[in-house]
């Protein structure tokens, strides 16, 4: 059976098993005491200590997030420099966190050292992770390192949440859906569709490189806060948008309504646009001014794409990427 999507068939399939809780998210919200909260999607853990120790030491809620970046899955190696490959890993993880609307403060890293790298390579990869980390305000808390065949790299980031927590699962129908972009031609979406395709089928006997945004993608931290308050739900763009339109449908039982031809060829680089990270939101129609002005601020564009809706519609079909 060639072409379906596994990642969601195993997890529909685990949660058949009735052990999981608070699947569906790239993250998850943890409370450290019960509280009148009941989200599905917040699992709460009651802490060992008194209630008063707990209310001194002035516990908050936090965003717990895991992925993985492989070679020969998410990358091959002569795409980036083990440098660009450190850093990028961080930046992808650390977005999913800024798409809940929270911050990243800890790290735990368990990565697979090829054992083609020699102590140079080593090196440019810590210095990867160390810019990352003094970029972002992260810590590293601990982790696991092994000597594998090829790079893996598996990351778990603890976020501070906010006020306005952004879920997947909360959109009601009606809400509109924009994509967030870049003003600039060189770093659209669609730009990181053709990196990415050249990078699958270069030219013969030539080892092309990444660049641009498919390197270093750009994460809208502060344009999510600003507009968080009115947001309905949303995701960062990882394996397309039409893709993760998708996942949004599904996960809130509802169907997409398009003000773009979908099925037209000129836009397959904006639909399949993996690895771009900007970011998919949805509001309710009467805040589309608000949510224009606030990306003027940021200098940067929002596009409608569509709206939730309770009658069917069909989608082109997904492409996945790995």
């Amino acid at each position: 059976m060639i072409g379906f999507d596994r990642e969601s068939f195993f997890i529909h399939t685990l949660q058949s098993e009735g052990i999981t809780e608070g699947i569906g998210d790239d993250c998850c919200v943890f409370f450290p005491q019960d509280n009148n909260s009941h989200h599905p999607r917040k699992a709460h853990i009651k802490a060992h200590i008194n209630p008063k120790a707990q209310q001194k030491a002035n516990v908050s809620p936090f965003v717990v997030g895991m992925d993985s970046f492989c070679e020969g899955v998410h990358f091959l190696a002569h795409w980036f420099s083990p440098y660009e490959l450190a850093f990028k890993a961080f930046l992808v993880n650390y977005s999913d966190i800024v798409a809940m609307n929270a911050t990243p403060a800890y790290a735990m890293l368990s990565i697979g050292l090829p054992r083609y790298w020699a102590k140079a390579e080593i090196k440019d990869c810590i210095r990867g992770i160390g810019d990352f980390c003094r970029k972002y305000n992260v810590k590293l808390i601990g982790g696991d390192t092994i000597s594998t065949k090829d790079l893996q790299i598996h990351i778990t980031f603890f976020g501070l949440i906010h006020k306005h927590t952004l879920y997947r699962d909360k959109i009601p129908a009606g809400s509109v859906l924009f994509y967030t972009c870049d003003k600039y031609p060189q770093h659209t979406i669609t730009q990181s569709y053709k990196v990415l395709k050249t990078l699958l089928h270069p030219p013969k006997n030539k080892h092309l490189r990444a660049k641009g945004r498919f390197l270093s993608p750009r994460i809208r931290a502060r344009f999510i806060a600003d507009c968080a308050r009115f947001l309905k739900g949303g995701m960062d763009i990882s394996d397309g948008i039409l893709s993760d339109i998708s996942k949004l449908s599904a996960i809130n039982k509802l169907h997409f309504k398009s003000n773009m031809p979908l099925f037209a060829p000129h836009l397959k680089p904006l639909l399949y646009s993996g690895e771009s990270y900007e970011m998919l939101i949805a509001i309710a129609p009467k805040d589309s001014l608000k949510l224009k002005r606030i990306a003027l601020r940021h200098r940067i564009k929002v596009c409608k794409i569509g709206q939730f809706t309770r009658k069917k519609y069909i989608l082109p079909p997904i492409k996945y990427w790995h």
